[in-house]
């Protein structure tokens, strides 16, 4: 073959074949054969597909053919991935009229000229490689000829497949190569699959904020990156979707003070965009979904952002805590008809309220009507102000158990205090009280969790001036009692001293 057309043939499909590849040129591995002169016929050959994530580092300068050492950073392995290789019908490499045809064929016109010689790869590994397992009818490989190479199986995560590629086996170096105009009959090629990653995770409310006075709020961020598509491709559908258990529900109208359900969109650098709510994207929310779609206006502006990240920030009420005290919850990604479910989890608590009176240091009689209301700090406590609220309620009155739940609440630290005491006791010395809410529900057997106890004594009888004997009358018989002692008791002393003073002057 002459050197213009062998500059042809590796031009047409060392291009078609390897256009999704890495921005790096290598020298082959000492185990792959790269052999000059003419096709070795009995040369083994075989093809290796390497699959890797496409991102804004990668996928934009063709490859080579030949395999790239390990230290490479060549982004995300993708496993899962099945490939097919279909020789092209009338396309004999061992001649220079074989070569001619491969020079002018494309993948579109390729894919119309297909034999019926068609081999399966095995699914991407972890590391991201697939092979064609030996063919007991091709005891050297697979034939020599053009191949049209499809994606089948997309890893999980993949919103677009490949682009159908053609590859020669053995393929080419050309006259640029390296080495220059020998074969690689190793083939490894680097595809690239657009992915878009997804991450569910609990937002924490800001300390001392209103959302946080508000402990049985949740809000959730669905992050889904905006995937980095093959050239001339665009995003046709991009939707997020919360699907909440029965422990959660969606809130129409929050608290005073505590922003709604929100979305974010970033540019790969991270900038914030103005995406316009019903302009952009919609939100429809039912009972157990809320689901955000971007509009075609929308889309397109997120075609222009590749790399970048939306958030869909979702703000939800626990109502129930199940037993081990973690409310799972799970999203769902649809970028171009690719869908990916993750999971988030986040813990929820209570805490329980027990009033008593503590009688010969033994018995713990309950106490019906403490009021009790709860802080996030315990400056709040000390001055009565900004306490927690459960679906509009700040205040907790114990019932005739002397119990009172605070229903659901997020775990961490918190300050209880009794604002008005039962009739007839004064407020506990400790007052507030410091506790510690954790996942799951109260116990008050051990371990103790999530309860908090104040004990309390009666208002003192020393605030009451009772009487003597039980009325006036009696007080003034005694004081006329006690007088009429005096005056004996004086005169008889008058008598003794009379008496005295004439026995002297006698």
């Amino acid at each position: 073959m002459s050197s213009s057309a062998l500059r042809r043939a590796t031009a047409a499909i060392g291009a078609a074949v390897l256009a999704a590849g890495v921005a790096l040129v290598a020298v082959a591995p000492a185990q792959a054969v790269i052999l000059p002169g003419n096709i070795d016929t009995d040369q083994p050959r075989s093809l290796t597909i390497h699959k890797f994530a496409l991102g804004p580092g990668n996928g934009a300068v063709a490859g080579t053919g030949q395999e790239l050492p390990s230290s490479t950073n060549l982004g995300i392995p993708l496993s899962g991935a099945v490939f097919t290789a279909t020789q092209v019908a009338g396309v004999d490499l061992t001649t220079p009229e074989g070569w001619a045809i491969a020079t002018n064929l494309t993948p579109q016109t390729a894919s119309t000229r297909l034999s019926s010689s068609t081999f399966t790869s095995t699914p991407s590994s972890s590391n991201g490689t697939a092979t064609f397992p030996a063919d007991p009818d091709f005891p050297t490989g697979m034939p020599i000829g053009l191949y049209y190479v499809q994606e089948t199986v997309l890893p999980a995560d993949a919103t677009n497949p490949v682009a159908p590629f053609l590859v020669s086996l053995p393929l080419p170096t050309g006259p640029s190569g390296a080495p220059a105009n020998q074969w690689i009959y190793d083939v490894h090629v680097y595809p690239k699959n657009a992915v878009t990653e997804l991450t569910k995770t609990r937002v924490p409310a800001p300390a001392n904020s209103a959302e946080a006075r508000n402990p049985d709020l949740i809000r959730w961020a669905i992050a889904s990156s905006i995937p980095t598509l093959a050239a001339g491709d665009s995003i046709a559908n991009f939707s997020l979707v919360d699907e909440i258990p029965t422990d959660l529900e969606f809130l129409a109208t929050p608290p005073t003070g505590v922003s709604p359900t929100t979305v974010t969109v970033t540019s790969a650098a991270g900038i914030a965009q103005n995406f316009v709510v019903n302009t952009d994207y919609t939100i429809v929310t039912t009972a157990g979904t809320s689901t955000l779609t971007f509009t075609p206006s929308g889309l397109t502006r997120l075609t222009a952002l590749q790399g970048g990240v939306v958030s869909f920030n979702v703000l939800t009420r626990a109502v129930t805590i199940p037993p081990n005290g973690l409310i799972v919850n799970s999203a769902t990604a649809n970028v171009n008809g690719a869908t990916e479910t993750v999971t988030g989890t986040t813990p929820i608590g209570q805490l329980t309220v027990f009033a008593y009176e503590s009688t010969n240091g033994s018995q713990r009689v309950p106490l019906a009507g403490a009021i009790y209301q709860v802080y996030l700090n315990q400056n709040d406590a000390n001055l009565q102000q900004n306490p927690i609220s459960i679906e509009g309620v700040t205040n907790w009155t114990t019932g005739p158990d002397g119990y009172v739940e605070i229903p659901i609440v997020t775990p961490g630290n918190y300050y209880v205090r009794e604002i008005t005491p039962p009739a007839g006791f004064n407020l506990p010395q400790a007052n507030p009280v410091q506790t510690v809410v954790v996942a799951g529900p109260t116990s008050t057997v051990a371990p103790v969790q999530n309860y908090v106890e104040f004990a309390h004594t009666q208002v003192s009888v020393a605030n009451f001036l009772l009487p003597l004997t039980g009325g006036d009358g009696g007080l003034w018989f005694g004081l006329g009692g006690a007088g009429l002692i005096v005056f004996a008791l004086g005169a008889a002393f008058v008598v003794r001293r009379r008496a005295a003073a004439a026995h002297t002057l006698a």
